[in-house]
Order: C-alpha cells, then structure tokens, then sequence
C-alpha cells in the first residue's frame, strides 16, 4: 500500500499529544482515541486512511470472489406489517457449484409462508426482488470477460429498472461516501464534501473484532442536533485489519423521510479469508421502505455464507 508520508508528517506537525487527540482537516476533523494517536506517532498515515475509507475496492472485491467459488449459504428473510406481524417469509439453504468461471446453484429446504408470490411464482415483495437478484442464480451463469457486461461496471446511463436500482445500492454499500444517482438524496450521500462533513462527527479507534482481529475503525455519525432531512447516512462504522488495512466488516444506518419517498435501514456486514481470498460471512438486513408505486415494505433478513471451495 502506498503511504504519502510528506502529507504525514505534516498532519503529524499538526498534533499536540499531550494535549489533544483530534486532527482537523479543511472541512471536518478526526476524534482519535490513544492507541490511534500510539500508531500515528509510529507510522500510522490518518490522511490515507480516509482516502482507503473512500475508494477502497477489498470490499466490493469479496462480493465478486463468491461469483467464482463454491459454497452454501443459509438465506431468512421476513416479510412484516405496520403492526409488526409476520405476513411472508422464505427460508431456505442453497448451494452453489463453479469451475472458476461458470455457476449453477441448488436451492436446499425451500421453507416459503405467506403471500411471497403472486400468480406464476412471481416475487411480491420489492426487498425480495433485490435479495433474490443479488444472491441467486438460476440455471447456468458464466462471467463474462467483456468488462461491460461484468457485474459492478459503474455506467449508469445504462442501466434502467432493477438494475438501476441495484447499481445505486452497491454504491452506498461498497463505496460509502460517494454521491449516489437518486432523486433528492444523492448528494446528500457524499458524506466527506464540505458541504456534508461538517453534519458529522468522525473518529478512528482501535478494537477488536469478534475477539479475534485487531481493527482500526472509522466511524462517521450524525452529530446530536442535527435536523432529520439533513442527512442520508445517520452511522457508519467501518472496521480495516491492522495488518492488512483490509475493510472486514461494515454497520450502517441509512434514513430519509420526504414527501416522494421514505425508508430506515440498518445493514452488518462481515467478512472472513478463505486463502488469500476475502469473502463475505454474514449479512443482517432490517429496514422499511415507502417508494413510488409500490406499497410499503417492512422487512428482515440474514444471510449466513460457508463451506468455500
């Protein structure tokens, strides 16, 4: 990895140790907590850091290997109503089989309750649309060596319906931090801008991830008194490997309320090593939604990945 280190020892200039613990940039400024400020005085380049908050790839990066590999999953999802009431659900585990470029995929103990379908096992549900184009496969898929029929290739000019859709989502869940192609929110999403950043307050501590990986983490959230409409992403918590800085885990909420459309969703996201290949572990979805010309939707699900090959 690339470290500008002119850049780091002036931010480093910039540090009282005894004093503070906070950097300020030109828009925003970094709480760090004492181990950080530890590193920093060690090597540790918060100016690249942010950047690899922004533009790192290692996380899309993960979504793509699985399109390549073997493996199962357990699926979960959970349809409810404004009262709370489990109205639809699918379980179910799947299996899917590739040689490196092409992939079938068995679906294992479908569990389906409710009105999941309509007529001709037609998908009710929006949220069930997006998790079934996402993570299912039908038939036979190979990977295309055209880059623009590769899955992720960012033309949104392009796209329409669906795909559209789910070209946008990627953005806000692989590439936090940038605008995203949707009406009245979009630039509202680019949480690092001048314009964004002073709504937030950011910090970068050291934990441990589920008591077995040393993380550095970078949380952006909403500062207290912050009006409702003014921001998009309300908390976003980012863990990076020590050793790796690669990003193995994400939380975060997203939440907008205006006269076109509403929703309130909270995402967990992690990752493991199978080799030397990052692939996700575990996903947990629970949101709302209330978009034009489609009734509102209330839903959960988790998403459990292993036995890679």
């Amino acid at each position: 990895m690339k470290y500008s280190f002119f850049i780091f020892f002036f931010f480093l200039s910039q540090i009282s140790f005894c004093q503070k613990d906070t950097i300020e940039f030109s828009s925003f400024s970094i709480q760090l907590d004492s181990l950080v400020v530890t590193a920093t005085r060690k090597g540790f380049d918060v100016n690249d850091f942010i950047k690899m908050v922004q533009e790192d790839e290692s996380f899309y990066q993960a979504f793509r290997n699985i399109r390549t590999m073997t493996y199962t999953s357990d699926n979960d999802l959970k349809m409810f109503s404004k009262k709370g009431k489990e109205k639809a659900s699918l379980k179910n585990t799947i299996i899917q089989t590739s040689d490196g470029r092409c992939r079938t995929m068995e679906i294992i103990n479908p569990l389906i309750a409710g009105k999941y379908y309509k007529r001709k096992k037609k998908i009710r549900y929006y949220t069930a649309k997006m998790h079934d184009r996402l993570f299912f496969t039908y038939g036979k898929v190979c990977e295309s060596e055209k880059i623009e029929d590769q899955e992720g290739y960012n033309d949104s000019k392009k796209l329409t319906g669906m795909s559209k859709h789910i070209n946008e989502l990627k953005k806000l869940i692989f590439y936090p931090g940038q605008k995203a192609d949707v009406p009245f929110i979009g630039k509202k999403t680019a949480i690092f801008e001048e314009k964004m950043a002073k709504y937030y307050d950011f910090s970068i501590s050291s934990k441990t991830y589920k008591s077995a990986t040393d993380c550095y983490v970078f949380l952006a959230k909403v500062k207290e008194g912050t009006k409702q409409n003014k921001t998009v992403i309300k908390y976003m918590e980012t863990f990076f490997d020590k050793k790796t800085f690669q990003v193995i885990a994400r939380n975060y909420h997203l939440a907008h309320s205006g006269t076109m459309f509403d929703f309130d969703v909270k995402m967990d996201i992690s990752l493991k090593t199978i080799g030397e290949k990052y692939v996700p572990e575990f996903i947990a979805y629970d949101g709302q939604w209330d978009i034009p010309f489609h009734k509102p939707e209330i839903s959960k699900f988790n998403i459990s990945f292993y036995d890679f090959e």
